[in-house]
């Protein structure tokens, strides 16, 4: 997991969960939408409108509001796998 049970994009993209310029959705509103991209500090971020942010900021965006929850429990994948769950996806496989 990542670094002191943060969410990071950018262990997600080196952990293989996600891939740069992959197109992530909002589980709303899958018309809501927003793209992986490595930033020139070697970091991932998203970028929706052509406006650079991060996950937080894009689900806030969406929402209109604050999350009540983890931004990533309101972004999927195409396939349709929440943020959130791969994210813990370590824990859920050391638990079984």
């Amino acid at each position: 997991m990542s670094k002191k049970n943060k969410f990071d994009l950018t262990w997600m993209v080196h952990h293989g969960y996600l891939k740069d310029g992959e197109t992530l959705q909002f589980v709303s509103d899958p018309n809501k939408t927003c793209q992986v991209t490595r930033q020139p500090n070697g970091e991932y971020k998203v970028v929706a409108s052509k406006e650079t942010m991060t996950l937080h900021a894009f689900a806030q965006r969406c929402l209109n509001e604050e999350p009540t929850f983890h931004a990533a429990k309101w972004v999927c994948r195409k396939d349709g796998k929440i943020l959130y769950d791969l994210w813990h996806e370590q824990d859920y496989a050391e638990a079984a």
